[in-house]
This record gives structure tokens, C-alpha cells and sequence, in this order.
């Protein structure tokens, strides 16, 4: 098979995430990208191109390798359509398959029928052309992986490159209440305009420290791809390994020695702090982390400049908002009192919350915690006042 001739290349994140993964493919040299769905922009490049995604994107959940598209009606249209396309050519013999994606046509009242007719068909083929059936499975863990998206009487075929999803980077085997996906903590760092060589970086309220710990692969420019052993383009036949081998080693060189600003993470509950600690451990970088067990109001602060993000528990059960209240206006206070000539971000998905921090955020840009819409409020704490009239009553004669 040759994988150097280019085609359709998708990218998938989370809702609201597309300005952070689109400033991240400009800098991998896409500045083209294209605008597909809410959660998904489109560049042109080959399985190569594709490899180096799955290495640096630190927003995305998927990589899509686009292999065919065609009209398709019904269901069985679909299935003459798939079947005749080589999936023995593209898929490493012996490897298992696992199909995913999306279905809307007049007449199919559930979706995964038609991802089954669209199962049957790989499978059909195989038998057709090989003499075997390749086992199929429910999920992507070491499997060649093949998306569907079908829409508007058109269904596009897709090698999923990435298989388990992206955010799942390996580091965190102990979650703590409500964590953060990884690509979405990333995505706060890169809407955040956090720049890891000029500002440090302090997580209060860390939990299980994901923000802290890609804060600091962020600072470290590690490739988030480094710390994951496998992906499904792995299973597909002749892929270029030897591109792939070439890649990691470009990026483990790529890699600083040490951070170029302080980083902290702080917690109430110290068991929280262990378990990001742990996480930290494991993602190779609990070293440049100063971990502490404190309330926010009391936690060590780098000296500005300084980036403060926090992710505060928002409440969605009733009656829960009342008891926060006091809360986002401690957090309002202690900006104010301790964080003069520094930046904060918070995330929270509760409005009326956020209005008890007390302070006029710079920007308010909207983002999805799953299927809770979000904002993440960014803050300039000026030393002193910045009110023209006053700075200019107060200006020396």
C-alpha cells in the first residue's frame, strides 16, 4: 500500500476546542485548516502527516484518514459500497478490526444498524479476498480502527489512526472527583495564552493534577504522543515505521532539560495531592512539580509573572449553587489580595458562580465539559488601578 499520497485528513476535539487545535495544526505547518463539524476541522496530508499529529496534538481526540466517500441511500447501499472497497489492502492481516462513527438517513431509526450493515461488509470482504474472517471487537484497544460518518445521503470512510482516543495519555490511573480530559485541559492552557517560558504556572484546587502536569509537559515541549505505547495505525499493513521511529526521536530531542519557570499544584484534601502526585510520577515530570497540601487562600505562589488556573467545583444538583457561593467569591478575594500582576484562568460551568469572583474577566470563551457548556474566564489582576482617569489624576507633572 502507498500511504504517501495525501487525502483528507480529520481531526476531532471536544466542543468549543477548535480555536486551541487549530492554533496547534498552524503550528505543524496546517494553516489551511478547514472548519467540518463543531468538533472536527480538515487538512490535506498522507499517513505520515498523520503519524505526526497523533505524536504533538495535545486538543485533539482523533486523527481520521479519509479512504473513501460515496453516496449511499439506505442501509444496503451502504454495505455494497463498503464492500467493495480493499480493506485487505489497508489492514495488516490477522489484526482485528473496530468500527465507530455516526449515521443519519431517511428511514434508519438506529444508527448502529447501519455501523453493523457497515461491520458486515469489512468483514465480507475479507472473507471474499482472504478466505478468513477478521474478528471484530466493541472497543479500539489494539485493533485496526475504521470510522463512519454518514450524513446528508453521503458516507465517508475514514482509517481511524489514533484508535483510543487521544486525551486518554496514560498518566492518570487515578482520577480524582471530576477530573479534567486531558486535551481539555490543554486546550484551557492554549485559549489561555499561557506562555511557558515567561510566566510560571500555579494549580490551586489541583485534584488529580492534570492541568499541572500538561502544564509542564507544555513547559518541557513534550510531545504528549511520547508516553503512549500504541495506536492503531499500528495495525494497518505496511505502515511506515521507519517514518515513525524517525518522529520519536526528533521529538525525545526536542525535549528540554528542565522547565524554564516554576510550576505548582496545591490541594485541599492531601490525598488528592498524592494522587497527582502519582499521576505526575507518571508522566515523568513530578520532579519539576512543587506539590503542596493547603487551602487555596494559603498555598505557595510563584512570584508574577504568574499564570493561575483553576478548575472549582460548579454544582449541578440542587441546592448545591447556595452552599459554592461562598467559594468563587473566597477565590475572587484572594486574586485580588495575593495575585497582583498576574493572570487566572477559571473554568466553571455554572454563570451565576462565576459572578461571585467579583472581578471583570478579559475574554469569556465558551467550552464543553462533555455535555456541560462552559466558560473559561480569564482575568488580568493589574497591580494597582487601571482606570485612565485615575492613572492619569495621579500622573507626576
Amino acid at each position: 500500500m502507498n500511504w504517501t499520497e495525501p487525502t483528507t485528513l480529520t481531526v476531532t476535539c471536544g466542543r468549543g476546542c477548535t480555536g486551541a487545535l487549530r492554533r496547534e495544526l498552524a503550528a505543524l505547518g496546517h494553516p489551511e485548516a478547514r472548519d467540518f463539524t463543531p468538533t472536527a476541522l480538515g487538512i490535506e496530508g498522507d499517513l505520515r502527516e498523520a503519524l505526526k499529529l497523533n505524536l504533538w496534538l495535545r486538543t485533539a481526540n482523533r486523527v481520521l484518514f479519509e479512504v473513501a466517500a460515496f453516496r449511499a441511500r439506505t442501509p444496503d447501499e451502504l454495505y455494497a459500497a463498503a464492500t467493495g472497497l480493499p480493506w485487505e489492502e489497508w489492514i495488516a492481516p490477522g489484526s482485528p478490526f473496530h468500527l465507530h462513527g455516526d449515521a443519519e438517513a431517511p428511514g434508519l431509526r438506529d444508527p448502529r444498524f447501519a455501523l453493523l450493515r457497515c461491520k458486515d461488509a469489512i468483514a465480507d470482504r475479507f472473507v471474499r479476498k482472504t478466505g478468513a474472517r477478521p474478528d471484530s471487537q466493541s472497543n479500539p484497544e489494539g485493533a485496526a480502527c475504521i470510522a463512519l460518518h454518514w450524513r446528508d445521503g453521503v458516507a465517508r470512510m475514514h482509517l481511524d489512526t489514533s484508535g483510543v482516543p487521544l486525551s486518554r495519555r496514560g498518566y492518570r490511573l487515578r482520577p480524582w472527583i471530576a477530573p479534567l480530559r486531558e486535551n481539555l485541559a490543554a486546550a484551557i492552557l492554549l485559549e489561555s495564552g499561557w506562555d511557558p517560558a515567561e510566566e510560571a504556572f500555579a494549580g490551586p484546587m489541583c485534584g488529580s493534577g492534570t492541568l499541572a502536569i500538561e502544564a509542564a509537559w507544555f513547559a518541557l515541549r513534550r510531545a504528549p504522543g511520547l508516553h503512549r505505547e500504541h495506536y492503531a495505525f499500528q495495525h494497518l499493513r505496511d505502515w511506515p515505521a521507519a517514518d515513525w521511529r524517525g518522529l520519536l526521536e526528533a521529538a525525545r530531542r526536542r525535549c528540554l532539560p528542565m522547565p524554564a519557570v516554576p510550576i505548582h499544584a496545591s490541594d485541599l484534601d492531601p490525598r488528592a495531592v498524592e494522587i497527582a502526585r502519582d499521576n505526575a510520577d507518571r508522566a515523568g515530570v513530578a520532579r519539576w512539580i512543587r506539590f503542596a497540601a493547603a487551602d487555596f487562600r494559603r498555598a505557595p505562589l510563584p512570584a508574577a509573572p504568574a499564570f493561575i488556573a483553576m478548575n472549582p467545583e460548579y454544582g449541578e444538583r440542587m441546592g448545591l449553587e447556595e452552599k459554592l457561593a461562598p467559594l468563587y467569591a473566597a477565590i475572587g478575594d484572594d486574586l485580588k489580595r495575593r495575585c497582583a500582576g498576574m493572570r487566572a484562568a477559571i473554568f466553571t460551568g455554572n454563570p451565576d458562580l462565576a459572578k461571585r469572583i467579583g472581578l471583570r474577566p478579559s475574554r469569556r470563551i465558551p467550552m464543553w465539559n462533555g455535555p456541560i457548556e462552559c466558560r473559561l474566564l480569564l482575568y488580568d489582576l493589574y497591580a494597582g488601578t487601571r482606570d485612565p482617569r485615575l492613572l492619569r489624576k495621579h500622573a507626576a507633572p
